[in-house]
């Protein structure tokens, strides 16, 4: 089993909750109480972050670390497929069926390159 976290998938996320708030990576380094170098390396996967850091990162983004750690976590699918839901809820149908299409073949690339955890 491994549990090592995705660094470059936590980072992503934190930058789409960042620029969610239109915070600049200044305006959010400094509110975590971080340097921006350091703030820029983890929105890129590039340096491990420590947990009063991704507690710290939360906090300024008005998040959870549960949120920012979802796909990091075996238990956490119901959390990504609220966050699909999310997604689709105001798409039209015809929005929704490109989307799932698109969905399901990406899935099969994935299957098919062994990219998947399945």
């Amino acid at each position: 089993m491994d549990y090592m976290p995705d660094y470059i998938l936590i980072g992503k996320r934190i930058k789409a909750c960042r620029l969610a708030l239109n915070l600049t990576q200044e305006t959010l380094a400094e509110a975590a109480g971080i340097g921006i170098q350091h703030m820029s390396k983890i929105e890129n996967g590039h340096t491990k972050l420590s947990l009063p850091c991704l507690i710290a990162l939360a906090n300024a983004l008005q998040t959870t670390v549960d949120h920012l750690l979802m796909d990091s976590v075996d238990i956490s699918k119901p959390a990504i497929i609220h966050a699909a839901e999310s997604i689709f809820s105001d798409c039209t149908p015809s929005e929704v069926f490109v989307m799932t299409q698109t969905v399901n073949i990406l899935k099969q690339s994935l299957r098919e390159r062994g990219l998947s955890d399945k």
